[in-house]
Order: structure tokens, then sequence, then C-alpha cells
């Protein structure tokens, strides 16, 4: 029963990690702008429960994967979750700097934190690698053409979210060197989202599957996150001959947060229209949703338009709302399989027959 248990626990699981970093990332954005510390303190809440729940996902998705040794290599023959993996890298990145948002750095957590940054670093680049790889070679079903696939290639772009804070404390060749690899990331997965992403909407129209509906946000996602580099490229200053300009940026990032209305409508209506029951790729609503939030407080500093406050807040209830939503389908799930493992014992027990 443990093992048909721990059979469960794939790497989707990460999703609820995230998204709870996600919330917590909002209500940051909030007392930033608010100044009330009760939002600093459900922020401080949200992100201990998003590293704990982490935790236990983590250690019961490496006992899963200890228990099934031998037994077959589902995550590798699996595109979505494979994909799915890089949320590791993705709360690492999240996490570490929401924490240095809350008790600064010394010496100690700055050494950690570097660390931190080039592991994950590290961790996202081979994830994105392992997928390319799997694309090319692999007899892929069509179900798996999703934009979950999208995954790895956003993951690297999460390295901004902990690179200035690092590079502020470090500065010199250290901070070169950092800045180099958030712009050589910013290329990664913007070209990688062009292709792959051309490739998970292609897969989707073509398959229609209703279980991977909620990955249709990641766009926003994606959207967002250049966005957020943009921006923070644009606070590094002159590297070498390279300098990109605040105003150049805004236009941008504008255009891209015009797309990211967009696919969030459309989105939005998928919701209503095609509720999910008992699916955990609704907590693929989450870190987009962060994203999307992050990116209009981003070009709130820089652009005279107050409606984008409104629009802020709204992003923030609709998180809040899926959220909730979130932890509905996944009570549902777990309802579902715990009475799919009861009637597979009770149909076990009438195929062996009664006992003699």
């Amino acid at each position: 029963m443990k093992s048909k248990a721990l059979k469960t626990f794939g790497s989707e699981w990460f999703g609820i990690s995230i998204s709870t970093l996600a919330l917590a990332q909002v209500y940051l954005l909030i007392y930033g702008t608010e100044g009330d510390i009760a939002y600093r303190y459900v922020a401080e809440a949200l992100t201990f429960a998003g590293l704990s729940l982490f935790g236990i996902i983590f250690a019961m998705w490496v006992s899963r994967g200890i228990s099934s040794m031998g037994k077959g290599r589902t995550h590798w023959d699996n595109l979505t979750r494979l994909s799915f993996i890089a949320l590791i890298p993705i709360v690492g990145f999240v996490g570490n700097a929401q924490l240095i948002s809350y008790f600064g750095l010394d010496s100690v957590s700055a050494g950690i934190s570097l660390v931190d940054f080039y592991v994950f670093y590290m961790l996202s680049l081979i994830l994105g690698v392992l997928l390319g790889y799997r694309l090319y070679t692999k007899e892929i079903a069509p179900r798996e053409i999703n934009y979950a696939i999208v995954i790895p290639p956003l993951a690297i772009g999460t390295c901004v979210f902990l690179a200035p804070s690092v590079m502020n404390y470090y500065g010199g060749a250290e901070s070169q060197t950092i800045s180099f690899l958030v712009m050589m990331g910013l290329g990664i997965f913007f070209f990688l989202y062009i292709f792959i992403g051309s490739l998970a909407l292609s897969g989707h129209v073509s398959t229609k599957m209703h279980e991977s509906l909620p990955t249709t946000m990641l766009p926003v996602g994606i959207a967002s996150l250049i966005v957020i580099n943009l921006f923070t490229i644009s606070g590094f200053g002159h590297m070498g001959s390279i300098n990109l300009n605040i105003h150049t940026v805004g236009l941008l990032s504008i255009m891209l947060w015009g797309f990211e209305v967009w696919n969030f409508l459309v989105v939005l209506i998928i919701i209503f229209a095609r509720p999910s029951r008992g699916n955990l790729s609704v907590w693929a609503y989450g870190f987009p949703l962060g994203l999307f939030a992050t990116s209009t407080i981003r070009i709130m500093s820089v652009v005279d338009f107050p409606a984008l406050f409104w629009v802020f807040i709204g992003i923030a209830a609709m998180l809040n709302v899926l959220w909730v939503y979130g932890w509905i389908n996944t009570v549902i799930f777990i309802r579902m399989q715990g009475a799919k493992a009861g009637d597979d014992e009770l149909r076990r027990k009438g195929s062996a027959g009664p006992a003699h």
C-alpha cells in the first residue's frame, strides 16, 4: 500500500510549492506598494509553507524513485514529468530570493546563495538539454506535447530573481559572471520558447487534452519573465559596451505585457468554461500569474498609468482564488486515488478466489 501511495508522487506535485511561493511573491509586492506590515507577515508565512511543502514533496518524490528503481524510468520516458522536474530550480531561485528579502545577506547566507545560483543554473541548463535530446530522439505520444514542456526553458530565466542580490553583495568579477549568465539565460529561454512553445501550441491544438488545459497559462509566465529579465538587465549598468536603455525596455515590456493580457483572458475563459476536477495540473496556473503580477509592478515603475495598479490587484485576487482551487483539486485527486486503490484491492481479492 505504501508503494502504491508513493506512485502518485510525480514531479507534477512540485507545482504546489511554486504556486505557494508565487502567492507569497504577490503579497511581497503588495507590501512594497502599500507598506502594511500585515502583508509581509502573510508573505513570510506563505514562503515558509511553500518551502516546507517542497521539502515534503521532494522527500516523497525521492522515496518513490528509490522504491521504483529498476521498474522503469517513468520520468525519463514521460516528457511532461521530465519537464516538471525543472520546477526544482525554480523553487530554489524564487525561494532563496524571498528569504533574502526577509533576512538580508551576511557572509554565510551570501555564500549559500552564490552556490545555490550556480547549482540551480546548471540544473536548469541540464534539464533543458535533456528535454531537447528527448524531443529529438524519442518517439513521442501526442498527449505528451503540451505547454508543460516549456518549463525547462522557463527555469533558467528565473535565475533573475536571485541574481541581483548576489551581484550587489559580491560585485567585481563575480557580478560580471552572474550578469553574463543572466543574459545568456534570457537568450536560451527566449529562443527555446519560440521553438518549443510553437511545438506545444501545435500539439495542444491537435489533441486538446483536458488535463493539460491549465498549462496554457504558462505562456503568460514566459512573456512576464522576459519583461522581468529586461528590467533587471537594464539595471546592471554597462557591461563593456553592452547597455540596455530603460526607454527601450519600457516599450518592449508593454508590448509583451499586451500579449500576457490576451493569453490571461483566454485562459480565464477556459477556467470557467472547462473547470477541472481532481487534476493536479491546475497548479500550473499559479507561478505564471505570480510572474504576471511582478511584470505589471515593474512596468508601473516606468509608466504613469494608474489603471495598471487595478490590473495588478485583479491578478492578485485571481491568484488567491486559483490557489484555493488548486487545493480543492488536490484533495479530490487524493480521494480519487484512494478510491481507485480500494477498488483495485477488492478486484485483486476477488480474482484470488475464496481461501481453502
